[in-house]
Parts: structure tokens; C-alpha cells; sequence
């Protein structure tokens, strides 16, 4: 029950938080935030699709 609410809750949060720094990060202009902000896309979207993936999985069964 506890992974349930990591997965509804935590992780959408984290994917705010990733997005959040991905959008701060890609308006700088040292190549060193480009990287990090590509990142933090890669992290915020991943954090953000799981709990989706888990619904569509349910909802398979």
C-alpha cells in the first residue's frame, strides 16, 4: 500500500519539481544548464508517465 501512494503521490510531485528546475535551467546560457535542463526534462517526464503507466496497467487486467 505504501508503494501506491509513492507512485500516485510522490512521483507527480517530483515531476512538478523536475519541470520546474527544466524551465529555469533552459532560459540560461551557459552549456552547463542546457545539459542539466535536458535532465530535468528527461527526469520530470519519466517521474510524470510512471503513474500513468500503472493506471493503464490496472485498468489492463
Amino acid at each position: 500500500m505504501a508503494a501506491l501512494g509513492f507512485f500516485s503521490i510522490a512521483l507527480p510531485c517530483l515531476a512538478i519539481a523536475a519541470l520546474t528546475g527544466f524551465a529555469a535551467c533552459r532560459g540560461q546560457r551557459r552549456r552547463v544548464f542546457k545539459a542539466l535542463a535536458a535532465v530535468l526534462l528527461t527526469a520530470g517526464l519519466t517521474c510524470a508517465l510512471i503513474p500513468i503507466g500503472i493506471v493503464a496497467r490496472f485498468l489492463t487486467l
